[in-house]
């Protein structure tokens, strides 16, 4: 699921080579202390994620498979936390089946094949709080300053986001149960937060005394502040986004998670005891989903860390309903669990219907949404024919069916979108041309700056003004720039001294709707080169 041909794609998104040429510009430097990207200090992310790649990046080489190791073994390590989590505060078949669900849940499978830093910062975060809840639920002090450190890793990974996200947990599970309270406030959080600050506290001070204001306003003000606060790029999201997400992205399970969030409303009600566990899970749930909500500029995989929360809530439930099948507390759960069937019948139907009308694909891609409509007609008989006898199995037919899907997109949908990706050649080509005294610039490339930049392995000048550009263009220099073939042929009828050096047809769009039967036309790169004297 996690590692089969991890490096076979080239980098996807602008943010995987961005990460990827940092962390190489880190190794060649040897300037281990500062990022930089193009030969500039990069401030948008701390370190720790660069030193992390750095290791398997030295010794592999800077390759899309090094570069991806990372986040696919931090997955690995959020699933066996995840289980151990559920072992311990729970029972060992809960514990299986959140292993299960998590392994297959379509953000583990996407974050594990994407080189940036989110499942490394859920990996440290929920493994630190992990670590807190059973050093509170099973009186084990020593994992308590264990997760401390692991939420200091955090912070070093992602920024004091960290701290503010477990804080706000904190704050939540208390003000929800007076059990909860009691034992949160047993904890040693102030010890807690200062061995955290001690740990993450000193990269950041040494970045500040070597750059002073422009790494506190570029990291501070700019990628925290400003970007949380102010529609920087455009209109924003609403605040349902992530609802919407989480809905899509839990999906057959939504239903389960639901119906176990509405007997748990229906407990604190009626003011019967509530279980700590589930307290903090859904606190857990709560503040994130709450914290990012509130933000106006929004991306999907930001709620991540809630995945493994809300996979331990869909594990509590399978198992409760198979060992108190007729209990009231749990009908809720009950009505979900009848859900989990039919919706996955819906989406292996939806599924089929949109690749048959929309994608062009090969007929061997069928296959996915043929076994994700099997495998939710089998659950459907299992749970709601079968005369609602007790469920004591774990859900293995939906976990198969899902990897099969995630093979077929490995098999065919990511060679589909592969073929149509042009600047991995364009950034090669380049190379291979280029001399050292040539320029090697950008103009008008958007988000495909990054992905140039990777496979070009050199410095870039990425030209936004038009005066920049026709400064390059009418110059002495000899250089290659690449860009649309729109823009260069607007510079060609202004005069522009320019002759094509080399062109590809591609993608210029960065989503999937590139796969559509009546899909984007392909966009021409070109790489402009001066016409000889």
């Amino acid at each position: 699921m996690l590692f089969w041909r991890l490096g076979t794609p080239s980098f996807w998104d602008p943010d995987e080579a961005h990460y990827a040429q940092t962390t190489r510009e880190l190794i060649a430097t040897g300037d281990w202390a500062a990022p930089y990207y193009n030969q500039q200090p990069f401030f948008d992310k701390p370190i720790l994620f660069y030193w992390l790649q750095a290791v398997p990046m030295t010794v592999l080489g800077s390759t899309e498979l090094a570069a991806r190791i990372v986040p696919a073994t931090a997955c690995l390590i959020l699933i066996g936390t995840t289980i151990w989590l559920g072992f311990t505060l729970l029972s060992w078949d809960a514990a299986v089946v959140a292993g299960l669900l998590l392994t297959v849940s379509p953000g583990v499978f996407a974050l594990a094949r994407y080189a940036i830093l989110d499942s490394v910062f859920t990996a440290f975060l929920f493994g630190g709080a992990a670590c807190i809840a059973v050093s509170v639920l099973r009186r084990r002090p020593a994992l308590e300053f264990g997760g401390y450190v692991l939420i200091a890793l955090a912070v070093l990974t992602k920024g004091p986001l960290a701290i503010v996200l477990c804080g706000l947990t904190f704050l939540l599970a208390i003000g929800l149960s007076s059990e909860a309270r009691r034992c949160l406030l047993g904890l040693h959080w102030v010890a807690g937060l200062l061995i955290a600050v001690g740990i993450a506290a000193p990269w950041f001070v040494y970045m500040w005394l070597r750059f002073g204001r422009a790494f506190l306003t570029s990291y501070m003000l700019d990628e925290n502040i400003s970007l949380y606060a102010t529609n920087r790029f455009g209109p924003g999201e609403s605040v349902w986004f992530y609802f919407r997400i989480l809905a899509a992205g839990l999906l057959p399970w939504t239903g389960l998670v639901v119906g176990r969030f509405v007997d748990y409303v229906r407990a604190i009600l009626r003011r019967e005891r509530i279980d700590v566990f589930e307290t903090l899970l859904w606190a857990w749930t709560a503040a994130i989903v709450g914290f990012f909500s509130l933000s106006k500029f929004k991306l999907d995989h930001y709620v991540f860390p809630v995945t493994p929360a809300l996979c331990l809530l869909c594990a509590r439930s399978w198992v409760e309903l198979g060992e108190r099948p007729g209990d009231p507390a749990l009908r809720g759960s009950r009505l979900g669990l009848h859900l989990v069937g039919p919706l996955f019948v819906a989406v292996g139907l939806g599924a089929g219907v949109f690749l048959i009308s929309r994608l062009e694909l090969p007929a061997g891609a069928m296959v996915a949404p043929a076994a994700i409509g099997i495998a939710g007609a089998v659950v459907t008989a299992f749970l709601n024919v079968r005369g609602g006898r007790p469920v004591r199995t774990p859900p293995i037919f939906i976990p198969a069916a899902m990897g099969i899907a995630y093979a077929t997109i490995i098999l065919y949908v990511v060679p589909a979108l592969e073929q149509r990706k042009v600047m991995p050649d364009i950034g090669r080509w380049v190379a291979s041309h280029a001399q050292s005294a040539d320029r090697v610039a950008t103009y008008g490339l958007n988000r495909w700056n990054t992905a140039f930049r990777f496979y070009v392995d050199r410095q870039v000048d990425v030209l936004d003004a038009v005066d920049a550009a026709r400064q390059l263009f009418n110059g002495s220099e000899p250089f290659y720039c690449v860009m649309p073939a729109r823009l260069f042929d607007e510079f060609v009828a202004q005069g522009a001294p320019l002759r094509v050096a080399y062109a590809r047809e591609g993608i210029w769009t960065t989503s999937g709707r590139v796969l559509w039967r009546r899909r984007i036309p392909p966009a021409r790169f070109v790489v402009a080169a001066p016409i000889a004297p």
